[in-house]
């Protein structure tokens, strides 16, 4: 939602810019402020009338979305806790995700990577995530032999940076847990001063 409105406010403010540059007829002068006043040469034409309708029906809606999704979000993020599981190490920008919730004895386990965006976003980290597998942690499987196992199964990797994400109530995997998780895990790689 937010990259739609952000999209329509950029197109209405580069629309803006080029109506000011096009060639303007002097139609008058305001006594008032001493000023010359003009006359638009080049008028917008149906389709561009019909798009500042849509543009001004729009944005007061998806802005209006945007805020209530970031008032949830912030709800969500409050009842969801990141901590590492075990010794991080200085590299942080690979390694393992726990996500579990606290009321549910299963954790969805992901590898994952950080890499530095370009574009619009340079400077930010983009989280990619991969299922791997699901556990039942219990007494005798605790988050840290779970890690000490990825690592005894997978050497390519032996010192990843293994994050616990715990939510403290049930919120949908794939379309609200892992997006939040990834924007915590984001935020604590981004701090490690490391290169992609």
């Amino acid at each position: 939602m937010h990259d739609h409105y952000e999209s329509v406010v950029q197109f209405r403010s580069r629309k803006g810019t080029l109506s000011a540059n096009f060639p303007k007829d002097v139609s008058g002068i305001d006594p008032e402020k001493l000023r010359l006043r003009y006359k638009a040469t080049v008028e917008d034409d149906s389709y561009m009338q019909e798009l500042d309708a849509i543009t001004a029906f729009a944005l007061p809606r998806f802005g209006q979305a945007r805020d209530e999704g970031r008032r949830m979000a912030a709800e969500i993020e409050a009842d969801i806790r990141l901590e590492p599981v075990g010794v991080l190490p200085l590299r942080k920008s690979e390694g393992y995700l726990f996500l579990h919730w606290s009321s549910h004895p299963e954790t969805h386990i992901f590898y994952f990577t950080a890499t530095l965006f370009t574009g619009a976003y340079t400077g930010h980290r983009q989280i990619r995530t991969s299922y791997l597998e699901s556990a039942r942690k219990s007494l005798g499987t605790t988050f840290e032999s779970l890690k000490r196992d990825l690592i005894r199964r997978q050497p390519h990797l032996p010192n990843p940076a293994t994050f616990l994400v715990e939510a403290k109530r049930a919120v949908p995997l794939e379309e609200t847990f892992l997006p939040m998780a990834r924007q915590l895990v984001a935020r604590v790689a981004g701090d490690s001063g490391e290169g992609a």
